[in-house]
């Protein structure tokens, strides 16, 4: 054979064999941490420790669940799955999953706020604190008026010019004979407004038929048919069957209501001041987009 075929036939160098298994090991390596993802804790932070006060809270939130308490077995059970939850809640911390989050910055947003909203959650205010807080907003809580009353409708596109010549006759006739309320939406034009209006508000007037209407309806007086009166669908013939003027409660009646608002207005500026408190550590700082768009100087 010649010197030609002995070098053909001569096997690899050992260390060109040593490169390829190591090329291979770091790919295996670097796919391995493409699925199960970068390390979490250090080996010896990845401890579990369940208190009593924990167990005292998985068993609150059985019978708060079940509404009894739990057996041995169920309490046991119930402790091997907040283990199971504490361990894949670490890993995922670990792992960075919280990060871009939108649920859990939510989540984590609401907790944070809650604490700075705790210290506000005093026991019950003492009724002058309650009637103090009333006083200089009574008008927060003014009951709006009440009234009920029945129409007749008139389409000015139907009857075009002999519109409101029609309501002045079918005025003079209802007023006459008083009709009940099953002969009213004979009496005028077809309509998705409903011929009855018992107990509402000033602001249902205004939002169903337009201002001008409610103000004009506001000041009828109860018990007679008068008209016509325009809204924006046409023309009606009303008569006002019952109403209570707007006031303002006592105190008293609306206690609840009050201390309600109490606790949100201190629950709120709580809140506003344990943000300013955090809000000082950090340094805002606008990109030049976000500058331009809020119209402040970027850093």
């Amino acid at each position: 054979m010649s010197d030609e075929t002995n070098k053909r036939a001569r096997p690899r160098r050992p260390w060109t064999t040593v490169l390829h298994f190591l090329a291979f090991g770091v790919l295996i390596g670097l796919m391995l941490m493409m699925v199960k993802g970068p390390p979490g804790e250090k080996q010896e932070t990845k401890r579990v420790v369940v208190t009593t006060a924990d167990v005292a809270q998985v068993k609150a939130k059985y019978e708060r669940l079940w509404r009894r308490p739990p057996t041995q077995i169920e309490l046991r059970s119930a402790l091997e799955q907040y283990v199971r939850d504490e361990v894949l809640y670490r890993e995922a911390l670990g792992r960075g999953l919280d990060r871009g989050d939108p649920t859990v910055r939510l989540a984590m947003i609401r907790k944070i706020t809650m604490l700075g909203s705790a210290q506000a959650d005093a026991g019950p205010s003492k009724d002058e604190e309650i009637n103090a807080y009333f006083a200089l907003r009574q008008e927060r809580y003014r009951i709006p008026a009440l009234l009920s009353f029945i129409q007749i409708y008139l389409n000015p596109d139907k009857r075009g010019d002999k519109a409101r010549a029609d309501s002045e006759q079918i005025l003079t006739s209802v007023r006459q004979r008083d009709p009940s309320s099953r002969e009213l939406a004979s009496l005028g034009d077809p309509t998705m407004l409903r011929p009855v209006y018992k107990e509402i508000t000033e602001r249902e007037v205004d939002r169903i038929f337009g201002s001008d209407f409610k103000t004009k309806i506001i000041g009828l007086k109860p018990g007679e048919w008068q008209g016509p009166i325009e809204s924006g669908y046409g023309l009606h013939l009303v008569k006002v069957t019952w109403r209570t003027d707007s006031r303002i409660p006592d105190w008293t009646e609306v206690r609840q209501q009050v201390w309600n608002d109490m606790q949100y207005e201190a629950r709120k500026a709580a809140e506003d001041q344990f943000y300013q408190e955090i809000a000082g550590g950090y340094q805002i700082v606008f990109g030049k987009e976000a500058s331009n768009l809020l119209g402040v100087k970027s850093k």
